[in-house]
């Protein structure tokens, strides 16, 4: 199985998802949930994961060293982890960056969806962004970042929310 963290978006999950992780396991990194639900799962004989930096590489090698599958607790949380990631305003967004270089307006794409999913109260911040991109509602429809999100997302669908979020 590949990117079992999703290019990363698993790993900054929102608060309430994390504190559910934090709770029961406090010492184990959120990425760790993943990864390891990936494992758990039937047939799954190999996990292949991206790491950016030697943090990462010693969090994941620490607790696939000694591999423990999920127990039937575990995969209820995720399914309810699961629950308040889809019930919240959140762009599932990877931030791999493809979506920038062919945009017209300059768009700060994902820098964008990273403030939106963090908090609506950073207003300030897309603020200065908008100083050195194009803001959200500069989007004219072209398409060009959506053929090339390889998530598939609606962008500018989703850069309209941001314009209501952020500029309205």
């Amino acid at each position: 199985m590949m990117e079992p963290i999703k290019g990363g978006t698993l790993a900054q999950v929102p608060k309430p998802v994390e504190a559910l992780f934090k709770g029961v396991n406090p010492q184990n990194s959120v990425a760790s949930w993943a990864i390891r639900y990936a494992a758990s799962l039937p047939n799954v004989m190999m996990v292949l994961s991206g790491m950016s930096n030697l943090e990462q590489l010693l969090d994941n090698t620490a607790y696939m060293q000694n591999f423990v599958p999920f127990n039937e607790e575990e995969f209820k949380i995720v399914e309810t982890a699961t629950q308040i990631i889809q019930n919240q305003d959140f762009i599932p967004c990877t931030n791999c960056q493809y979506c920038v270089e062919g945009c017209p307006k300059k768009i700060a794409i994902p820098s964008y969806f990273i403030l939106y999913n963090s908090d609506t109260t950073q207003k300030e911040a897309y603020l200065n962004y908008t100083q050195t991109h194009g803001k959200a509602s500069d989007c004219i429809g072209c398409k060009k970042c959506e053929r090339m999100c390889p998530q598939h997302l609606p962008i500018i669908q989703y850069l309209k929310e941001i314009t209501k979020t952020f500029e309205d």
